[in-house]
Order: C-alpha cells, then structure tokens, then sequence
C-alpha cells in the first residue's frame, strides 16, 4: 500500500500537473438558480464533469469547511457528497479545516475528517503540539495530514517569526516556523505521512524551507495556497512558476508539491463576465495554470 508521499507523486505524474482545486463557495458568485445547497452542490459537479470530460483534472481538490458550515447543516452533506463524488472520480480530496485540539479531541475531528466525510487528507494546527496532532497520523493508512508551516496571512508574523532559541547554545536560534519543520520531520519519521502548508506569496521562505527539509534528508510536500489567475479577483498573488522554482532552487526532488488557488479557478467566468460558460472557464483556467507549472 502507497503511503501518503507516494500517493501524492502517483496522482501527480497521472493527472500531469500539480494543480490543487480550492473549492470556497461564494454564494454571490454561483451564477445558478435554488436554494444555497442546491447552487454549490451543482456548481462542483458541473465543474467535475467538465474536467472529466476535457481530461483535465487537478491533482487533487480542497474544500475549506467554513464555506459549507456557514451556510447552512445541510451543506456540510453536500460537502460529503461532493468529496465522494470527486474521489470517485481519483481525484483525492484535502479537507482544509486546520483542526488541532487536546489529544481526544483531535481524535474525534480526525475521525470526522477520515471516517465520516471520506477526505483523504485533512489540515491541522501544529500549535498544541504532538498529543495534538498525533490523531491525525494514522499509521500503515493512505491518508495524510498537512501541518501549518509558514502561511501568508497577514498576522503570520505574530507568532510564526519569532526568534527560537533551539539548544543550550543562545546562537542557534531561528524563527518559530523552523521549530515547526523539525516536529513534523520528527512525527513524520518513515511513514510519509505529514506535509506542510506553506504560502505562495513569499518564494524566498519557499525555497529557505525546501533547502532546510532537503539538509535533513527529509522533504515534505508543501500545500501551497495563494496561486492567484491573471484577471481574476481575490486572488493572493502568487506565480506558479515562481513558485516551482523556488522549491527547485532549494534543492527539492520529489514532485509531490499542490498548488491551490481558489477563486481563480472557481469564478474564472469574472475574467470575460461569462457566468453562463462557468464550467469551462474554470477548467481553461486550470489548464493554463497546469501549463504554467510545467515550465
């Protein structure tokens, strides 16, 4: 059985790029008619099938719960529908919900993430520390679990930048993110398991991180959010190629890295106000972000 790393690569020399599909409904931007349940549930599937259609499909998919919790219960089973519909079709499914919580507690939202909506992968907080994240490892399984690295936020620096003194030494010291890359090296061990959330808008720390993984003869795949599609608003910024170049200057090996970017990809019909034609425009955006990944 393929651990999770593994399956990571597998997925993404098959499908042939390393897309990553945010899937944040906004209500105001569905250009469909129903109920709110009823325009995001058919909103992704038309999406799905137009991918399935054009062969041409992401890596994998990423709903984030808040989107579907806001809405309404019954979202949150049309959430569960559409992670089986979009795993039934071998494309596998983080579910972005940066759980983290003491140790049965984790377990429980562990256990709602792999058993009852189906995700293959989910995203927790390292910030309480291994009892914490320690639920979400599940050992000779395929799941995953991508750990809070260096996001992009504007509050990151609160706590992510602070200087660590790491040993007896008072000199070796770096910032916090660092301390977070040793941990889940150190929970990761052999199992190909863990990956990190690292954000695309600062290609500099890309690349410092995948150079540090790589020193300690340890890469993870990074969950790269804030890929941003020329024209379409909301975006973060982030350049793919930017991006890819930063982890290949830093040393790193394994193609096993997403790139996400949401409301690029979801609402591309803003970039020629085409609302009717939002299926496949999502899925030319995806196209050409693939294509921009493969330079």
């Amino acid at each position: 059985m393929a651990n999770f790393h593994e399956r990571l690569e597998q997925r993404i020399a098959a499908c042939g790029n390393p897309v990553c599909l945010g899937m944040d409904p906004v209500l105001k931007l569905i250009p469909l008619e129903g109920s709110a349940e009823e325009k995001i549930k058919r909103f992704y599937l038309d999406i799905l099938e137009c991918a399935l259609k054009r062969n041409v499909t992401p890596a994998v998919v990423k709903p984030n719960s808040a989107y579907y919790e806001c809405v309404s219960v019954q979202a949150m089973l049309v959430l569960q529908e559409l992670i089986a519909a979009y795993r039934s079709a071998g494309i596998p499914v983080i579910l972005d919900a940066k759980r983290g919580d003491i140790g049965k507690s984790s377990a429980a939202y562990a256990n709602a993430a792999y058993d009852v909506y189906k995700a293959d992968a989910v995203t927790v907080s390292p910030w309480m520390g291994s009892d914490s994240v320690g639920p979400f490892i599940r050992e000779n399984s395929e799941n995953g679990a991508y750990v809070l690295l260096r996001t992009s936020n504007k509050g990151a620096h609160d706590f992510q930048d602070m200087n660590v003194v790491r040993s007896d030494d008072p000199r070796d010291n770096a910032q916090a993110f660092y301390s977070v890359a040793d941990k889940i090296i150190e929970w990761d061990g052999s199992l190909g398991y863990l990956g990190a959330v690292v954000g695309a808008t600062h290609p500099e720390e890309l690349e410092q991180i995948t150079a540090y993984t790589v020193a300690k003869k340890h890469e993870i795949p990074f969950l790269i959010p804030g890929v941003s599609i020329p024209g379409v608003p909301g975006g973060q910024g982030g350049d793919a190629a930017t991006v890819l170049r930063a982890i290949a200057n830093g040393g790193g090996k394994r193609k096993f890295h997403v790139l996400n970017s949401s409301s690029g990809l979801n609402f591309a019909w803003q970039r020629n106000n085409t609302p009717a034609n939002f299926a496949n425009d999502c899925i030319d955006a995806l196209e050409r972000l693939a294509e921009a990944c493969a330079v």
